[in-house]
This record gives structure tokens, C-alpha cells and sequence, in this order.
């Protein structure tokens, strides 16, 4: 069954549409597509050009060596020119052009191919240039084949030594003395265009293959390089159909393997695990929280129930005290239940207005373009001092032996409710007296609150010489319902610490708590300063 799966997923995966790959193919392609092209035009461009060039070079080259030899051959009378030349210095077998002497009003004295001549068109303008003694190159077509045509000026221009002095092989020579006859020399471009078809082809082909393997081996790579993604596809989807499956989430610990290559797709892996890490651990505290809630809510609603059933059915058998004793107990258990529902209908309310402030405390000011009123200004020392003088007199009252001392005290004033900051010291002061034994083998149970202004912040600290918490338990003393061993011995629903961080959140401030097993505990709040008033003067009052 497990292999049918993994073939039904695999599938799947292979059914999806690939629009992304897809899209880098083609771009991929498109470019290449450009560059190639690009690359074979300047190939063929500058082959074209120094085919073409060659031709010409080399039947300027081959007719300056044919009008030498015609003009070492010239007769000293008239008609001056050969009527049999010998071009020795060519070979008129391999070299593929047409050599022809022709008098200057037009007659053919000698053609190395009569057929290819009469076929030539003749150009009057290179025609007059050559009749002014200089020599034309021009380029024509006969029957669809190119040629490169040039015809020279034959002068009798003879030396004392008989030989002549102004022609060469490589240099344009200039013609002196009197007209004798024209030089024709062509070239047919036609084994350039041949080669130039077989590079077109070739390029074209090569082109074509390259695009293909390069297109084939961009989608292997680009195939690949998504891998991953389709195992985040297939983790995602895992997850959801066994959601759908049922009625709990599917299973969050699944994880996308990682890539051994460090690249971005191995950052959206990371992230995407990440992401399913911090899920599956809400998921967890939302489970673990639905169940010490249900816990906790269990245990006065189970009082509540049984006296109340006990009562109806024994209410004319017990005695008035009993009886009142009962309903007391029923009540008590009913005021626990409704805190324990104020503190979880805050903590509810806390965390549906995460990104934004409740309802209940966007108060906007008239014509202020929705801009949401500041929290009221409030004197921090003020409700601290106020808090533990009540705190004194109830312990006071109870004649306990604890201690509840003032240490450094500084002006300060931050912005919030002062309901929610009274609470959240109440918070952490119960919490102190709580677990801090009221006498131990040295000396009495001491809390000491302390409040001082660092910079922009305002730091309140909560000491205690009592149980103290252990290492393991720290990390997880903010959490909803966590409660360590130690303390477990005391009554408590494990809200109060949650609640006091999600009142710190609130105030845009930060807690945080040091403790050593058997010493005492330091919780600390930073607030930030509602305004950086003069606040120089500090008050320290004794215990």
C-alpha cells in the first residue's frame, strides 16, 4: 500500500503544471535562442567578408601578374601585344579566372576561356577608365554567378634594359607611355558562395542542435533545482489531505529533507520547516493549553456540582450549618471559576489583537485622520508605592512574618492603563510572597521592589528570597498552565505569569526572570518613558 501511495503521489507531482520551469526554459532558451543567433550572424559576417576579400586580393594579385608578363612580352611594333602570351607566372589551370588581351577599340587578341568572355557584360565606365590609362575593378553577375572583374591598361613604357619598370605583383601599377591594349581579368565568387551555403548550413544545424541539447539539459537542471519544491508541495499536501481526512490537523512533524546546497531554495526549505516547527509547537500549546484549561475549569465545576447535588438531595437531612458551610464552599469555587474565565477571556482577547491594540481601546481622535489616542500618561513610582502599602497592611493582618521592603525608587512615568499596570505588579508581587517561605533557618521572607529609569526605559524588579526556580522550568515559566514542580505544592492555575507577559506586550515592554534553586527569583520588567521630562531626583525609602 505504502509503494501504491508513493506512486499515486509521484504522479500527481508529474501531473502538476510545471508553469515556473516552464518559464525558465524559455527564457533560458529565448537567450540562448538571441546569442546564438548573434554569434552565427558575426560568424558568417566576418567569414563573408574575408572570403569575398580573398577574391578580390587574389585576382588583383593574379591580374598584376598577368599584365607583367604581358608587358615583358610586348613587340617593339606595332601591334605591340602577344598574340600567344605565356603567363608564366600563373597557372591558368588551377587558378580559376579569365585572362584576356584585347586591343583598345575591343578586339579579342587572346582569352584564356573564349566561352566565359563572350558571356562577360562589358561596363563602360570601368571600359573608359581603363582607356585613360587606369585601371577598374568592378563586380558584376552572369546567370545568377557572381564575378570580380578588372580591367587594366597595357602601355608601352619599356626601359633601356628592356625590361619594365612600373608594374608589380602587389602594387597598383601606373601606366606610362602610349596605349597598347587592355588587360581583362575575372573571377567567379562562386566557390565563395558554395563555402558561405555550407558555413549557413552548418551554423544553422549546429545552432540547432546546440538549442535542443541546451533546452533538454536547462530542463534536467532546471528539474533539479525545483526538486525541493515539489517536496514541499508533497509535504503540504500530505499534511492537508490527512486534515482533510479527519477532523484533527494532519501530521506537522513532516519535514521537507534538506538540500546539501546552500542557495536559496535551500533558505525557503529551511524557512517552510521552520515554519512547520513554530506550527507543530502552537499546535501542541493549543492542544496541551485546551487540556489543563478543561483541567482546571474541571475542578471547581466538579465542587460546584457535587454540593449542589448533595444539597438536593439531602437538604431537610442536613443541619443549617452544614448546610451553609456547602453553598459557602459552592460559592468560593464559583468566584475561582470566574477568574480563572476573566484571566482566559484576557489571554483570548490578548492574542486576537496581536498585530493590532482591542477594539475596546481604539479610541480616535476627532479629526485626526484615524490616528489612534496615545494611552493615558501614568506615574509608575506612584502606583507602586500605593501598591505595596496595601500589600503591608494585608500581610499585616494575617501577622505574617514576611517581609515586603522598598529599595531604590525613581520617578517615572510610562503610558498605559493603570488598572493593567497595578495588575501586572499584583501579579508579580503575589507571585513572590507566594512562593517565598514566610520564615526560613536564617532570617524571615523578604521581597524587595525596586523601580529606576535606564535611558528610555523604566526598569521594575520584583525580588524574592524564596523556592527559587530551577533550570529547566525558566524557559517555560511564561507559558499558559506551565507550572514547575516545586510549585505545584502552592495553589495556582499557572495564568498569572502568562497574563503579566502578555500586559508587558502590551505596554510595548519586555519581562524576564533569574532565579537560583533554593535562593530566590529577580523578575524584571522594562516599560519604555512616556516622555523625557526632567526626572532627576530619585526617592529611596526604607523597609
Amino acid at each position: 500500500m505504502g509503494e501504491i501511495g508513493a506512486t499515486r503521489a509521484a504522479a500527481r507531482l508529474r501531473a502538476m503544471p510545471h508553469t515556473l520551469r516552464l518559464r525558465l526554459v524559455f527564457w533560458y532558451g529565448l537567450l540562448l535562442t538571441i546569442t546564438l543567433v548573434a554569434f552565427g550572424s558575426l560568424i558568417f559576417l566576418l567569414a563573408s567578408s574575408a572570403l569575398n576579400q580573398s577574391v578580390v586580393t587574389n585576382t588583383r594579385v593574379v591580374g598584376h601578374a598577368a599584365l607583367l608578363d604581358v608587358e615583358r612580352q610586348l613587340q617593339p611594333t606595332p601591334p605591340y601585344m602577344p598574340l600567344n602570351p605565356d603567363f608564366h607566372d600563373i597557372d591558368l589551370y588551377r587558378t580559376p579566372i579569365v585572362i584576356a588581351l584585347l586591343t583598345p577599340n575591343g578586339q579579342v587578341l587572346y582569352a584564356s576561356n573564349g566561352s566565359q568572355l563572350n558571356m562577360l557584360p562589358r561596363n563602360s565606365g570601368a571600359w573608359n577608365a581603363a582607356l585613360r590609362r587606369q585601371e577598374a575593378w568592378y563586380t558584376t553577375e552572369v546567370n545568377g554567378d557572381r564575378l570580380y572583374v578588372g580591367v587594366l591598361p597595357v602601355c608601352q613604357s619599356k626601359t633601356a634594359s628592356g625590361l619594365p619598370s612600373n608594374v608589380s605583383a602587389t602594387a597598383a601599377p601606373t601606366c606610362q607611355g602610349p596605349l597598347v591594349g587592355l588587360l581583362l581579368v575575372a573571377k567567379s565568387f562562386n566557390d565563395v558562395d558554395n563555402i558561405l551555403l555550407l558555413l549557413k548550413t552548418l551554423l544553422v544545424v549546429a545552432s540547432a542542435v546546440i538549442l535542443i541539447g541546451a533546452l533538454a539539459g536547462g530542463w534536467f537542471i532546471v528539474s533539479h533545482i525545483l526538486r525541493p519544491l515539489e517536496d514541499v508541495v508533497a509535504t503540504a499536501r500530505a499534511i492537508k489531505e490527512a486534515t482533510a481526512r479527519g477532523t484533527r490537523i494532519g501530521d506537522l512533524s513532516l519535514r521537507v529533507p534538506r538540500p546539501r546546497r546552500h542557495d536559496e531554495i535551500g533558505l525557503v526549505i529551511d524557512s517552510f520547516n521552520a515554519m512547520l516547527s513554530d506550527l507543530e509547537h502552537a499546535i501542541r500549546a493549543q492542544r496541551r493549553f485546551i487540556a489543563d484549561a478543561s483541567h482546571e475549569l474541571r475542578a471547581p465545576l466538579t465542587t460546584i456540582q457535587g454540593n449542589l447535588a448533595f444539597l438536593q438531595r439531602h437538604i431537610d437531612e442536613l443541619p443549617p450549618e452544614e448546610r451553609r458551610t456547602m453553598l459557602c464552599d459552592a460559592h468560593s469555587e464559583t468566584l475561582r471559576l470566574a477568574r480563572l474565565v476573566d484571566d482566559l477571556l484576557l489571554l483570548a482577547r490578548a492574542d486576537a489583537s496581536f498585530a493590532h491594540q482591542n477594539a475596546e481601546e481604539e479610541a480616535i481622535i476627532p479629526g485626526s485622520n484615524g490616528r489612534r489616542a496615545l494611552p493615558p500618561v501614568v506615574e509608575l513610582d506612584r502606583v507602586v508605592l500605593h501598591l505595596i502599602r496595601q500589600l503591608r497592611l494585608r500581610l499585616q493582618a494575617e501577622d505574617s512574618p514576611l517581609k515586603l521592603e522598598i529599595g531604590h525608587i525613581e520617578p517615572v512615568r510610562v503610558r498605559g492603563e493603570e488598572e493593567k499596570l497595578r495588575r501586572l505588579m499584583l501579579i508579580l508581587l503575589d507571585n513572590a510572597l507566594k512562593y517565598t517561605p514566610a520564615e526560613s533557618e536564617q532570617q524571615p521572607g523578604r521581597v524587595i521592589v525596586s523601580l529606576e529609569r535606564l535611558g528610555h526605559e523604566a526598569l521594575l524588579r520584583v525580588s524574592d528570597t524564596g523556592i527559587g526556580i530551577d533550570p529547566v522550568d525558566l524557559p517555560h515559566i511564561f507559558e499558559r498552565f506551565y507550572r514547575a514542580d516545586r510549585a505545584r505544592q502552592r495553589p495556582g492555575t499557572g495564568l498569572g505569569l502568562a497574563i503579566a507577559r502578555t500586559l508587558v506586550e502590551q505596554f510595548g515592554g519586555r519581562i524576564g526572570a533569574e532565579s537560583v534553586p533554593g535562593e530566590g527569583s529577580t523578575f524584571s520588567v522594562w516599560l519604555p518613558i512616556a516622555s523625557a521630562g526632567s526626572q532627576s531626583s530619585s526617592i529611596t525609602l526604607s523597609s
